[in-house]
Formats: structure tokens, C-alpha cells, sequence
């Protein structure tokens, strides 16, 4: 970032001495210099995208299930992260989270290849330092590839977590599987291997806060060898007579003595309890502290203290703060390498830790205590450093009780043989190793491993814990399933990338979002409640504005969606007496979060199969309805008074955002009325739609774009009045994925966009952002972006919308998929490539597209891209499917997922006919209604449904372009079975 902020800097002084602040010096070209090659480049089908492990140090893929935690694949096919142990891990806001580095690995595990060849033994671990490791995974299966010069075996390693769409249970496995496939490239045969190795990690976090007794056993069961690590509470000792305690540092006095300070974090001595702005600090002894909010995050520093004799089993001391590795931390230095750390746990509240030093007692130390991070919890609390030969334990509660108490396996699936390898790491782990079998030349072989983890006690349970007693019975039912658990997770990849004819990169970045599932972003609670964070550990509650962005969960994985609205929308969070949903399951209303709860209960009754989720739910859906309403207060289709948002401030005055967003919410309370019966409601509905709509066209509509109606004199703060907001129109592209059609006259929908596109898409965000500094960055100077509001027409607002210079993927994605629905396909390729780039993992993560906090929910606003792409129309109950792809509709072909199934959609066209094909993969379809679209200059002669070969018989009618087809009887569509439609045109 040092780099970001010299080029802002140089910008900034080119940029402010000519005075660019205003309308006709807008800082964004309306040309934006995309040639036609690269255009088309854009639209070209591709390869699988192949990183080497030299340009793609930040990769990390989830690979874990969904809502069991986060584990990364890294580039080189190693395991990171970990953050599987139940601990709330904070990531951070804006720098904290965009940021070029390479994910951790802390708990140590791996795999290696051994080969005997003319009676000589080469073992390889299976990372970057193999030779030539190539990346080629695309979610939700990991790929590495090994190769190394003069060794006689190639390999290659697929890792994934089982991912069935629609299968929520076995797509929220805590469980990694691991193909890895040796191939003898020699022309002599080899004898091969593999081993692999998983340290005992249970209770990763409470062993440094309390005393923790690991146990590890090898299992043989059902011709398979496990690994199986557990702890446990060691049991009470006989009475040992215990050396006097040894303090260190009590930081009682009033400066720090003889240790040494750098940097401004730590002050002229210790702090003495909480800092001005800071949660309340607790935990310390006596009245001093190391205390490091001083002047807020911001400032750094370190404090060391001179050398010192370990001289006792442990050292104590008490912790609180930030728990960023590295950065704000506690060392233990020998010869200035570390070999012990500690951070805090993103809590004020200081409680004890210990490290265990007695293999290195009589060693000469120094204790640092660190704080080098600026952003959120960039701070360390430290007191009361002791040496004692006893660790003082945390009052943590029962030990069977803590958050990462469990089990946790690697599993081989196969007898093993007596390793006797020694292993490339620098301390003893437990280790299995396959039996040894001959490779004849250009012969392959796959080993399969599983890794899983059992750890329930998070503080509202874990979904899997229904399901499981341990991590070995985990292992067992995913080896015991193994081929059906990964022949459909191989298929739904083969429908998805492999079979589809959209671009290859497009496929890539559209899906990598959905691994957001898989991190700690997601939970699903013992009680079946689906619940999630914004981004990982940070802004709590499923929040509804946020999450209204996020189109993937309910097309891949509706049982999610439906248990947030009905467990939280319209359970826990939702007030009966006023039809409020408390925006995060409280009491506060969000009005953008409010309407897009009323659209997402529709879409949640769209993807189901019957009509039982909107009976269920229906009174309090019209209620949640009822709500807005009564704030539009007169019934015309206006809300004028103060409305939070998204943007994390009130909008003042009628405004497209949430108005786009209400009147889209009407349409989909009219059509939820009506299939209810409720006529009365239905017609108020559109009453004040109709109303609506025409208002805001007199009054918000100045010929390019929609404004917000605002008296800046009593408002003048995070509005955005004349500006050109990029997400004006986010109701309407909601209303098309819902198939509610146009909520304003379809030639200024389209005249918005293309607003949108010439005053807020800059080929470079450097200039803007030069002049215009973000409050948050999420994309470099040269790189190009979609900016949340630009204000062409009139003077900057320095004090306007919140984020205003900012640029989010949620916010690309919602408009290049309403983009493709108003046929702009062109614009819509060039923002999505635009993500894809700044995603590239030699600088960012490509499976983790930042916000306020890592994987951030809004980033699955992408699947909208891709639904829009199919033109895909889908009404469960009512047995309705429609296709209008964007893209070579005359070879287009694609996965869709419906309320119970999953499949390829085809569709092929020439001079005079067009051929559908409707194939079910997995699971079942039950379809009435088809709709389809042909050329506008077409007339229909002849349509041919066949079911199976069977000729169906049916009725059909063409309105412009759209072709709507009724079968005579509804079809069950099962899997395997396919459907097909022939179009002919006349002459």
C-alpha cells in the first residue's frame, strides 16, 4: 500500500493544482478506450486458467463446508488458514483486508510423494518447493499440479469439500477430500507411495490459555487407517514443590524502565486502564498496563525488554487486544528469531496465557511486545509477565466446554504400512503412509484422503453435530459415500465449466464468490438457523441490506434462505405488532433491508417446489409489506422521510434506491396476494406501484439518470442529490430476476444505465481517486472499477453519500447483471473482467473479494450476472421455466438449478429452427409452463415438445419475442431424463 499511497500522493498534487473539483472537469471518461479486439477477447470461450505457484502467492481456496468453518488450498496445494477451531476472527476493514499476502499455515499437515527406484527412496513433499507446481482449481474443486525434472512421477492433487447444489447436508460436510493421482512418466516402473501427516491440533487455541492433554491414536477400521487426534483435561498431579514466581514485568511504574521503545504506540510509559475512545479495559492487575489505543489503532511501535534467563516451566502474562499474527502480538526472542507468540483474541478484556519454556530453560531470552497494524483492533494490552513452574490457566469453563474441544482426522482410505520416512518438517506428527505399489510406464494411480474436524461447540452449536458424534464418523460417512459425494460434485463442475459455453473466466469469477459459503462468514446454527456476518467476523446479523446483494445461497442452496427469513426475517428478528424486520434480527429498520425482505421471501417462494413456504409465511410477509407502506405514508408510491441503508447513513427525500427497491417489493407483494387470494391487497399494491412509478419519473428523472429529491440546507450530509448513484437502479434488476418486469418505462431503465456506465465506470480509478480519496480502498491506482457515486453534473460532495469514492464488487455485479438483462453486454463483460483482474492472485486472493471484512456476502451479487446471462425464468410451484440467453444464443448451453434439481440447458439455433434442450443431472424438475425466445422477425409454424423421445402435446403463444409453451399435462423431469423443444419458423 506504500506504493497506492506514493501514486494518490503524486496524482493528488497534479490533480489539486488544477483546481478538478467540479462538474466539466468530471473525472471519469466517457470514453473508456475498449477497443473491439479486446471486446471480443471478452467474449471468446477460454481455457481453465492455470497459476503458477510464482504469481499466485495469495491464493487460497476454501475448500471446507459450508458453514463448518474456513480451511484454504493454497497455491501450492498446502492447507491454510485453519479457522475451524469456533474462534470469532476479525478481518478487518479496508487495508486490514486488502491486502497483498500469503495466507498462514499453522497448523502443520501435508502430504508427500516417495518413489523407490533401483533401490534408492526419493520422498517429495507435495509443495512449492517440488519443482513446477501449477494451481488450476476453479470452486469448488482445488487442483494442483507437481512435475520436477528428473523425477519419474508427475502428479497431480484434487482437493474439495462434497458440493451438491441443493444437497445442503452433504455440501456442509466438515470434511476435505484429497484425489491425489500419480503417474509414472519414466520408461522403467516405479514403485510409489504417498504419506501424509496432520499435527494434533485439537484445543489450538485454549492450549496457550490452559492445560490441555492431546491424545492421538492410528485406527485401523473397515480397511481404512485414521489418524484420530482428541484431548483431554490432564489429570490433577501429586503435589510438586513449586519454585518461587519470577516477575518479569508488572508495569507499576511510571515509565518502562530498562526496556526499550520504538514507534509511538506505547506512549513514555504504561497506560492505566481504558484510553480516550476505547472499550472498556479489564482483566489487568494493580494499575498499569501495556496498553497500546493511544491516540486510537494507528500508531505503531515496539517495547523490548533487555535480556533475561528463562528460568522457570512457564511464562505467564496477561493479554487482551488484537489478534493479528505478526502484528499485534507478545514474542519470545532467542538470537532474535521468535519461538514463542501470542496475540490478543479482539477483546478489551486482558486474560491469562502461557507459554511452556522448559525445553528451552536456562536459554537466554528477550520478551517484544508488538504493535505494528492500523487498522481495526490494531492494538495490544499486555500485563503482568511471570516466570513460574505452574501455567495459570484461563477460567475458561469446563474443558469439554471449550469453543475448540473435539476431534480431528486424516483419514486414508486403504491398509497402510509402517512409515518409516522421515519427514521434511522439524517436529514429530503423526504420519500415515500408503502401501507401496508398482507404476509401469505412463500407468496412474489416485490415492484418496480425507481430512475432517468435529469441533460443536461454537456458541450456537454447529448443524453437523446433528449429524455426527467425531471427526472419525465424519470420515467414515464420507468414505463410505465417496462416490456419490464426489461423482456429483465432479458433475455439477463438468455442468458448470466445463459444458457451459460462457467465457471460461466468466464461469470462474461468477462461482468463486459462492466459496463465501464455505468461510467464516457462514454459520447454520444446531437449531438450523442460517446465519452469517457480512464479512468474516465483522458487522453481525445476517444483515438484510447487505445480504440483499447476495443472489447465490437461494438458487444453490435455498434451505439457507429459507430458514433466514423464516427463523430470522419473520422469526427472531421480526416485530408482529409493527410488521418491522429488524435489519440485523433487532429493532432497527433499515428501509432498503426492509423492502429487499419482502423480494427475497418472494424469490425464497419462487425456489421452492409448493406453495408452503408462502403460506406459511404470507401474514407476516404482507406485514414486513405493510411497514413501507406506512413509510411511503400516503399511499403514492413515494418514501420521502428518513431512510438507513446500506450505505450506513439516511437518505432524506425520495430517492430510486430504496424507491426502485419499494416499488419492486409491490410487485412482488401483488403477485404473492394474488396466488393468496388476497385481491384486495393485491390491488393496493398496484395502485401505489402505479403511483409510484409515474412520480418518480416527473420528479426524479433529469434526462440521464435518477436523482434524489433532498434539502441539502437542512440535509447537508451523506446524500447524494444530483449525483449519478451507481446503484439507482438496484430494484429493477432485482424485479427481472424475479420476472416482475419494468418498474419505470424500459428506454430510461436502459438511459440510466448507460449513465451509470459513462460517468461512474473508470478505466483507471487513479485520477478519481487522486482528486476523490476513498474512505476505504478495495482497488489500486490503475486498475479499473465502478465507483458508488460520482457527481458529474454538479460540485463534488465532499460531505455526500458515505463510500461515495469507493469502489465494491457487490455493486459491479448488481449492475452488470441488470447490464445484461437490458441487453449491454459489452459494458457488463468489461466490469466483471475489470473484478477478475484486480483479483489476480499475484496481488489478490481470487476466491476472496474484500469489503468491510474477507469474503464479503454482498460479492454474491455475481450469480445474478449469471442468471441474467440465461435470461432464466423460474416459478416452482407453479411448474414454470423460461431461457433467453445473452450470449450466442444460437449455441448457448448452461447449468440451472430449480427448486429440486439440477441440470444442462442447450439451446441451438439456425436459419429456420431453434432446438431446446432441458437435461436433469441430479434430482427432479416438475415443469407446466415453458417460455423461450426467438428472433424478433420470426413466425411461428410448428413447436414439437418431446419427453424423452415422446412427443407431449401442448398449446403456445408469441408475444414480441417471447414464446410461451403450456403442456396439456405437467412432466415430472427426472434425472437423466431430458426434454426437448423444436421451434420452426414459417418461410
Amino acid at each position: 500500500m506504500k506504493q497506492q499511497r506514493a501514486i494518490w500522493i503524486l496524482a493528488a498534487a497534479i490533480v489539486f493544482g488544477t483546481g478538478l473539483a467540479h462538474a466539466e472537469e468530471h473525472l471519469v471518461p466517457a470514453n473508456k478506450q475498449l477497443t473491439a479486439g479486446y471486446l471480443q477477447n471478452l467474449r471468446e470461450r477460454g481455457e481453465r486458467a492455470v497459476y503458477a505457484a510464482s504469481e499466485s502467492e495469495t491464493l487460497g481456496m476454501p475448500v471446507g463446508g459450508i458453514a463448518t468453518g474456513q480451511l484454504y488450498l493454497r497455491n501450492d496445494g498446502t492447507l491454510g488458514l485453519w479457522h475451524i477451531f469456533n474462534r470469532h476472527i476479525f478481518t478487518g476493514y479496508g487495508l486490514d483486508c486488502y491486502r497483498t499476502y500469503r495466507p498462514d499455515s499453522p497448523v502443520e499437515s501435508g502430504f508427500a510423494v516417495a518413489v523407490k527406484s533401483d533401490g534408492a527412496q526419493t520422498l517429495k513433499p507435495l509443495n512449492q518447493d517440488f519443482g513446477t507446481v501449477e494451481f488450476a482449481g476453479e470452486y469448488p474443486i482445488g487442483l494442483a499440479r507437481y512435475r520436477a525434472d528428473g523425477f519419474p512421477v508427475e502428479v497431480e492433487m484434487e482437493a474439495f469439500s462434497p458440493f451438491i447444489p441443493l444437497n445442503t447436508r452433504d455440501s456442509a460436510l466438515p470434511a476435505t477430500l484429497f484425489h491425489i493421482t500419480l503417474k509414472n512418466t519414466s520408461d522403467t516402473s516405479q514403485k510409489v507411495g504417498v504419506l501424509g501427516w496432520l499435527e494434533n491440533a485439537v484445543c489450538f487455541h485454549s492450549i496457550r490459555s490452559r492445560s490441555v492433554l492431546r491424545q492421538t491414536e492410528i485406527a485401523e477400521r473397515n480397511g481404512r487407517t485414521l489418524i484420530v487426534h482428541t484431548a483431554k483435561e490432564p489429570p490433577k498431579g501429586k503435589t510438586q514443590i513449586l519454585r518461587p514466581k519470577i516477575v518479569v514485568m508488572d508495569f507499576e511504574g511510571p515509565d518502562y524502565g530498562d526496556w526499550q521503545v520504538t514507534g509511538e504506540a506505547f506512549g513514555k510509559g504504561p497506560a492505566h486502564g481504558t484510553l480516550p475512545n476505547q472499550q472498556s479495559v479489564s482483566g489487568f492487575l494493580g494499575g498499569g498496563l501495556v496498553n497500546t489505543y493511544l491516540g486510537g489503532d494507528r500508531p505503531h511501535g515496539t517495547l523490548r525488554s533487555p535480556p533475561l534467563t528463562i528460568e522457570r516451566k512457564y511464562i505467564n502474562f496477561l493479554i487482551g487486544g488484537g489478534s493479528h499474527a505478526d502484528e499485534t502480538c507478545i514474542n519470545l526472542l532467542i538470537d532474535g528469531q521468535v519461538v514463542r507468540t501470542a496475540t490478543g483474541k479482539d477483546n478489551e478484556k486482558l486474560e491469562w496465557h502461557f507459554w511452556h519454556v522448559e525445553d528451552i530453560e536456562g536459554r537466554t531470552a528477550r520478551i517484544e511486545i508488538v504493535d505494528h497494524h492500523s487498522g481495526g483492533w490494531g492494538h495490544i494490552n499486555i500485563d503482568q509477565i511471570e516466570m513460574a513452574d505452574e501455567a495459570y490457566d484461563a477460567d475458561m469453563g469446563p474443558f469439554d466446554k471449550l469453543a475448540d474441544y473435539g476431534s480431528l482426522v486424516l483419514a486414508f482410505d486403504g491398509p497402510a504400512r509402517q512409515a518409516t520416512d522421515r519427514l521434511p518438517i522439524d517436529k514429530p506428527v503423526p504420519t500415515v503412509a500408503t502401501q507401496e505399489i508398482a507404476l509401469a510406464p505412463g500407468q496412474t494411480k489416485t490415492f484418496t484422503f480425507v481430512l475432517t474436524w468435529f469441533f460443536p461447540n461454537h456458541q450456537n452449536g454447529r448443524e453437523y453435530a446433528n449429524r455426527f458424534e467425531s471427526a472419525a464418523g465424519v470420515a467414515h460417512y464420507v468414505l463410505d459415500n465417496h462416490e456419490r459425494l464426489s461423482g456429483q460434485t465432479r458433475l455439477w463442475h463438468k455442468t458448470f465449466y466445463e459444458d457451459g459455453t460462457l467465457p471460461r473466466w466468466l464461469l470462474f469469477r461468477l462461482h468463486s464468490t459462492v466459496a463465501n459459503l464455505a468461510t467464516g462468514t457462514c454459520q447454520w446454527w444446531k437449531n438450523g438457523r442460517f446465519w452469517a456476518w457480512e464479512g468474516v467476523g465483522c458487522c453481525a446479523g445476517t444483515c438484510t441490506h447487505v445480504w440483499n446483494y447476495a443472489h447465490a445461497p437461494a438458487r444453490l442452496f435455498a434451505e439457507l434462505e429459507r430458514s433466514a427469513r423464516e427463523m430470522q426475517d419473520f422469526g427472531e428478528g421480526f416485530h408482529p405488532d409493527s410488521g418491522l424486520v429488524g435489519f440485523r434480527s433487532d429493532a432497527a429498520y433499515a428501509a432498503d433491508g426492509q423492502a429487499g425482505t419482502v423480494l427475497k421471501a418472494y424469490r425464497e417462494h419462487l425456489c421452492s417446489a409448493d406453495d408452503a413456504f408462502l403460506k406459511r409465511n404470507w401474514p407476516r410477509i404482507k406485514k414486513a409489506l405493510e411497514f413501507s407502506i406506512r413509510q411511503d405514508g400516503d399511499d403514492n408510491g413515494l418514501i420521502e422521510n428518513s431512510q438507513h441503508n446500506t450505505f450506513d447513513i439516511n437518505f432524506e427525500g425520495p430517492n430510486t434506491f430504496v424507491g426502485a427497491m419499494y416499488l419492486a417489493a409491490l410487485r412482488a407483494g401483488e403477485a404473492m396476494a394474488r396466488e393468496m387470494g388476497d385481491d384486495a391487497f393485491a390491488e393496493r399494491c398496484k395502485q401505489i406501484f402505479n403511483s409510484g412509478w409515474r412520480l418518480t419519473m416527473e420528479r426524479l428523472w433529469d434526462g440521464e439518470y435518477f436523482i434524489q429529491l433532498v434539502d441539502l440546507d437542512k440535509h447537508p450530509k451523506h446524500q447524494y442529490g444530483k449525483g449519478c448513484l451507481s446503484d439507482q437502479l438496484f430494484g429493477q434488476g432485482w424485479a427481472h430476476q424475479l420476472g416482475l418486469g419494468y418498474l419505470y418505462p424500459s428506454a430510461t431503465v436502459r438511459q440510466a444505465l448507460r449513465s451509470i456506465w459513462k460517468y461512474n465506470w473508470a478505466p483507471d480509478v487513479g485520477p478519481y481517486n487522486a482528486a476523490h480519496r476513498p474512505e476505504r480502498w478495495f482497488v489500486s491506482p490503475g486498475e479499473a472499477g465502478l465507483f458508488t457515486c460520482t457527481w458529474p453534473k454538479s460540485e463534488f460532495m465532499a460531505e455526500g453519500v458515505r463510500y461515495r469514492s469507493e469502489v465494491w464488487t457487490g455493486i459491479e455485479y448488481q449492475v452488470a447483471g441488470h447490464m445484461v438483462w437490458e441487453g449491454m453486454i459489452d459494458e457488463a463483460l468489461a466490469i466483471c473482467r475489470a473484478v477478475h483482474d484486480r483479483y489476480h492472485p499475484a496481488k489478490h486472493n481470487p476466491f476472496n473479494e474484500v469489503e468491510c471484512g474477507d469474503h464479503y456476502a454482498r460479492a454474491m451479487a455475481s450469480w445474478g450476472v449469471y442468471t441474467a446471462l440465461c435470461g432464466f425464468d423460474y416459478h416452482g410451484p407453479k411448474g414454470h421455466i423460461g431461457f433467453a440467453p445473452r450470449m450466442r444464443p444460437e449455441d448457448f448451453r448452461a447449468a440451472f438449478t430449480a427448486a429440486e434439481g439440477w441440470g444442462l440447458f442447450t439451446q441451438d439455433r439456425s436459419h429456420s429452427v431453434q432446438h431446446e434442450r432441458i437435461e436433469m443431472r441430479w434430482g427432479r424438475v416438475n415443469l407446466r409452463t415453458l417460455a423461450f425466445s426467438v428472433p424478433s422477425n420470426w413466425t411461428i409454424a410448428e413447436i414439437v415438445v418431446r419427453h424423452e423421445g415422446a412427443a407431449l402435446p401442448s398449446k403456445h403463444v408469441l408475444t414480441n419475442n417471447r414464446l410461451r409453451i403450456e403442456l396439456t399435462e405437467p412432466v415430472w423431469l427426472s434425472q437423466g431424463q431430458r426434454l426437448e423443444v423444436e421451434i420452426r419458423r414459417q418461410g
